[in-house]
């Protein structure tokens, strides 16, 4: 991975969305490493250096709700941002009590994610 060049964690258990959210990453710089569900993730996770977790939310099995929970008893620095077709104003408040830095609206929006993505790693 060349210096400077920041991973960052996609799991969607929608392929399409992780392809399409993979490649954008890659397009923009970052090293993104895709994962289809929050287990893989999790099973990847101890010899991880990624910079940054993009979950969706609603997901078979761990729920990005209970990855980031997961995530933070192991690796309590590593920002979350989640990503959801839900509007749901429990549900933001609970991923943000959690500790994401955001809870984006799906479809992503390019400009919300560039934004997010700055703000949490930089550029």
């Amino acid at each position: 991975m060349p210096v400077g060049k920041k991973a960052v964690a996609v799991v969607d258990d929608d392929e399409a969305v992780l392809d399409a959210t993979s490649s954008f990453l890659e397009a923009l710089g970052y090293d993104a490493r895709a994962f289809n569900s929050g287990e893989a993730f999790l099973a990847a996770m101890a010899c991880s250096d990624v910079s940054c977790l993009l979950t969706d939310v609603n997901m078979p099995g761990i729920s990005g709700i209970e990855l980031q929970d997961r995530v933070r008893e192991q690796r309590p620095a590593l920002p979350v941002i989640m990503m959801t077709a839900l509007t749901d104003d429990a549900l933001r408040r609970r991923a943000l009590a959690g500790g994401a830095r955001d809870l984006l609206r799906k479809p992503l929006v390019a400009d919300e994610l560039i934004r997010c993505l700055e703000e949490t790693i930089g550029a």
